[in-house]
């Protein structure tokens, strides 16, 4: 990673982030009525977080853990020259508006703007699993 990826975790690795969750009490609440989201941060096999690039940062090409799960990025603050590459496809935030897609493809991360990028970002349970 080339650049500055800051992250602030409302449920993830096994719990609950009280102090970041007592911050912003509506967002908490509309997570905790997503149970594929809350249960997966709650068994260890994703997050929900605000993820924040600062201008300059590159992510560079990565792949999720497993394909059990799916990604979804809400834009909440998205300067211009922001974009995501996933597989062959190239594609831009934009404020109000979601992504999703399957992190365990090869992914990564441009921000050639001027502020700062945020999105809200939830993994949650791949719909195609088994319901047991």
């Amino acid at each position: 990673t080339a650049g500055e990826w800051l992250e602030a975790p409302l449920f993830g690795n096994g719990k609950k982030h009280e102090e970041i969750c007592a911050q912003c009490p509506v967002t908490t609440r509309v997570l905790e009525q997503c149970p594929e989201a809350i249960s997966l941060a709650l068994a260890g096999g994703g997050e929900s977080l605000f993820s924040v690039l600062r201008p300059g940062t590159h992510l560079r090409a990565h792949c999720g853990s497993t394909n059990t799960r799916l990604t979804c990025h809400l834009g909440v603050l998205v300067p211009p020259g922001c974009s995501v590459r996933v597989g062959d496809e190239i594609r831009s935030w934009h404020e109000g508006k979601c992504i999703v897609f399957d992190d365990s493809w090869e992914h990564e991360v441009w921000h050639r703007g001027d502020a700062d990028r945020v999105v809200l970002l939830i993994n949650f349970w791949h719909p195609d699993l088994p319901q047991s």
